[in-house]
């Protein structure tokens, strides 16, 4: 079983800097270094009110390989490939199949949660499993 990191290394380089443990934000460097090798899992929500899942694997070569399900999807999941890059200090991402694309930072909220930000956007619940993950059907 894929063991689902906890960013103990990022809060490392934290802690040796003295920053607030509140407005910690990682940029695009620490998210690559973080999210490179690995997926990503996370959750929008609209109304308060859980509407979708998707996971996102990131490879060297600049690829992401996604996964995504909607709440009104009756089974499976939708995959999609994209592409990243670090550009002006930010994590920059462009995804087909409807997805916004963007460039995002993240922001440490307490030791185990972090929120993605991107265009005024935000999504909760940001996980990061170790290695390429795959989400059960």
């Amino acid at each position: 079983m894929k063991k689902l990191l906890t960013f103990s290394a990022i809060a490392a380089l934290f802690s040796a800097s003295g920053a607030a443990m509140s407005q910690e934000i990682l940029d695009g460097g620490q998210i690559r270094d973080a999210l490179v090798g690995n997926t990503l899992q996370a959750d929008y929500q609209e109304s308060g009110q859980h509407r979708h899942t998707f996971y996102e694997y990131f490879s060297e070569d600049g690829k992401i390989y996604g996964q995504d399900k909607r709440a009104e999807q009756a089974s499976g999941y939708t995959r999609y490939i994209g592409e990243w890059e670090v550009k002006d200090g930010e994590f920059c991402t462009t995804v087909g199949y409807g997805h916004r694309g963007g460039c995002s930072v993240f922001e440490r909220v307490n030791e185990n949660t972090y929120v993605r930000k991107f265009d005024g956007f935000e999504i909760d619940r940001v996980k990061i499993y170790e290695g390429r993950h795959r989400p059960r059907m």
